[in-house]
C-alpha cells in the first residue's frame, strides 16, 4: 500500500537519525529467523517498519542520490545532484540548513553527500568522499583526514602507525574511548599479518564514527542528530556470495577473503551492537525520536556469473596513475567511491588534453575507463573494464604504446555480488498504524522531521 505521508504523534526536542546505508530488510529477517539480531528484532516487533522508494532507473538508484533526498526532500529531478560531491551544485537546502534558521543545531557525523553552508553552530563531519572536506569544528580535521584516507584508498593501502597516533591525539582530544583505538591497532596488526583480513576495516572505521556520536550525543543538546554507515553495504555489493551462495557460482572465489569469512554477516552482527548502544542512550528518553533508515537496499547479483563474474578495479594511487598517463600539476585528482575517480580541469585546452588521454587507454583491446561529463569543470571516470586479468596484461595508450602493466596500479577490490534497489526500510520509535507493506516515498522524511520538532505545521505534500 502507497501513501504519500505520515503526521509525527507528537513534538520532539531532538531526532536521532540513523543511516545504515543501505541494508537489506530480507537480510535482517533471514539473520533474525536464527536468532542472530537481537536489536533489529526489536525494531521489527516494536517500532513502526515503513517501506520508502524513489528512483526507478537504475543509474539514479545510487546513495550519493538517495541520501540527496532524503536530507533535502527533492528527487533527483528537482536536486539533479547525480555524482558523489556533485553537492556543490546544490540549490536546496538541505534538513539541518532549515533546521539552523529556526535556532535549532545539529550533530552531523559522515553523512553522505552533503554541505555546511551557512548553517550556525552544532558539530559537522562529512563524508569521507568530500571534495570540501568541511568540518566543524575545527579541531574534529584530524579525526576525519584519517578516515578519508584510508576510504577513499578503499582499503588498498594499510593504516600507518602514524596515522594512527595522529588520530589518537585527536581522539584524546574529543574524549573518546582508548578500546577505540586498540580495537585499530589490533586491526593494523591482523591485516599485516594476513592481507585477506584487510576487509574488517570498513567496520572498524563505521565504529570510530560511532564513538565520535555517542559522545556528542551525551555532551550535546543539539536538535537534530546524523550518523551515517557505510562498511555492510560494502560487504554487500562484494561479498554475498559467501552469505548465500545458492545463486551463484561456486567456482568463483574471492581474492581478498579468507575462505572462512562471511562479512555480511559479521557486518549484519556488528550494526546489530550499534543499535544496541544507541538504544541504552536513547530509550529511557521519551523527547526523543529515534530513526533508522536505509535510503536505498540491494539484492543478490548473479547477471556476470556464466563470464566469471563482474569484477571492480581500483587504482591503487590516483594522482600517481594520473600523472603515468600524463594528466600533471594543472589537474586536481579527487578518488571516489569503489572503481571511480574525477579530474578537475581549469580551461577547454586542460578538458581535451585530459579526454584525449583518457579515452585513448585500453587494455586487451577494449577501453579501460568510461567518461562522464555532468558537472562543469569535472570528468568523472569510470573503470568499465570488468573482466578477468592475466598477470602479463598491460595498459595500451592511443599510440599503442605500453603505459603500464594492469596488475602494478590496479588492484581488484571487489566481485559484484549486490545491487541496488531503490526501495529502502525506515524504522520508527514512535508507533503508527500500518501494514508492514506500507511504502512511503524517500522524500516525505525533510517535512517529517521539521514538523517531529515542531518547526513547521504538517502539510500535504
Amino acid at each position: 500500500m502507497l501513501i504519500k505521508e505520515i503526521q509525527p504523534t507528537r513534538t520532539y526536542k531532538r531526532i536521532v537519525q540513523i543511516e545504515m546505508n543501505e541494508i537489506s530488510n530480507s537480510v535482517i529477517d533471514s539473520l533474525i529467523a536464527k536468532g542472530r539480531l537481537p536489536n533489529f528484532a526489536k525494531l521489527q516487533r516494536e517500532w513502526t517498519f515503513l517501506k520508502t522508494n524513489s528512483e526507478t532507473e537504475y543509474d539514479k538508484i545510487e546513495p550519493w542520490i538517495q541520501w540527496v533526498t532524503v536530507h533535502t526532500g527533492k528527487t533527483y529531478d528537482e536536486h539533479k545532484i547525480f555524482h558523489l560531491s556533485d553537492v556543490h551544485q546544490l540549490k536546496h537546502k538541505q534538513i539541518w540548513e532549515a533546521l539552523s534558521e529556526n535556532k535549532i543545531e545539529s550533530g552531523i557525523i559522515g553523512s553522505m553527500n552533503i554541505l555546511r553552508r551557512n548553517t550556525e553552530g552544532g558539530l559537522f563531519f562529512s563524508d569521507p568522499w568530500a571534495i570540501q572536506n568541511e568540518t566543524y569544528p575545527a579541531g574534529l580535521r584530524p579525526l576525519w583526514d584519517i578516515i578519508s584516507r584510508r576510504v577513499q584508498s578503499h582499503a588498498t593501502s594499510n593504516v600507518s602507525f602514524k596515522d594512527a597516533l595522529q588520530g589518537l591525539k585527536s581522539c584524546l582530544q574529543f574524549k573518546l574511548p582508548p578500546s577505540l583505538y586498540m580495537k585499530m591497532a589490533s586491526q593494523i596488526v591482523k591485516q599485516k599479518l594476513n592481507p585477506k583480513n584487510k576487509w574488517k576495516l570498513a567496520i572498524v572505521f563505521d565504529w570510530f564514527l560511532v564513538h565520535i556520536f555517542k559522545h556528542i550525543l551525551k555532551s550535546t543538546n543539539y536538535g537534530f542528530y546524523t550518523l551515517f554507515l557505510n562498511a555492510t553495504a560494502h560487504y554487500q555489493h562484494h561479498y554475498w556470495r559467501s552469505f548465500d551462495g545458492k545463486e551463484f557460482d561456486p567456482s568463483i572465489k574471492y581474492p581478498d577473503i579468507n575462505d572462512s569469512d562471511d562479512p555480511m554477516t559479521y557486518g549484519y552482527l556488528e550494526y546489530d551492537k550499534i543499535l544496541g548502544e544507541i538504544f541504552a542512550l536513547t530509550d529511557k528518553d521519551p523527547d526523543t525520536l529515534v530513526v533508522i533508515l536505509s535510503a536505498l537496499s540491494q539484492v543478490p547479483y548473479t547477471a556476470k556469473e556464466a563470464e566469471g563474474g563482474m569484477n571492480y578495479y581500483r587504482l591503487n594511487d590516483h594522482k600517481s596513475f594520473a600523472k603515468t598517463i600524463g594528466l600533471g600539476e594543472e589537474y586536481d585528482i579527487f578518488p571516489m567511491m569503489s572503481r571511480d575517480w574525477q579530474v578537475k580541469y581549469t580551461d577547454e585546452i586542460d578538458r581535451q588534453k585530459a579526454l584525449q588521454i583518457l579515452k585513448g587507454l585500453t587494455i586487451n583491446g577494449e577501453s579501460l575507463f568510461q567518461m562522464k561529463e555532468d558537472t562543469e569543470g569535472f570528468i568523472f571516470i569510470e573503470t568499465s573494464y570488468t573482466k578477468g586479468i592475466k598477470n602479463s596484461d598491460c595498459i595500451i595508450d592511443k599510440n599503442g604504446q605500453v603505459v603500464t602493466r594492469f596488475n602494478d596500479v590496479f588492484t581488484n577490490v571487489a566481485i559484484k555480488s549486490g545491487h541496488h534497489t531503490g526501495f529502502g526500510n525506515l524504522w520508527l520509535s514512535e508507533k503508527h498504524e500500518v501494514s508492514k507493506d506500507t511504502h512511503i516515498p524517500l522524500t516525505f522524511l525533510y517535512n517529517f522531521t521539521q514538523e517531529a520538532l515542531g518547526v513547521r505545521q504538517f502539510q500535504t505534500i
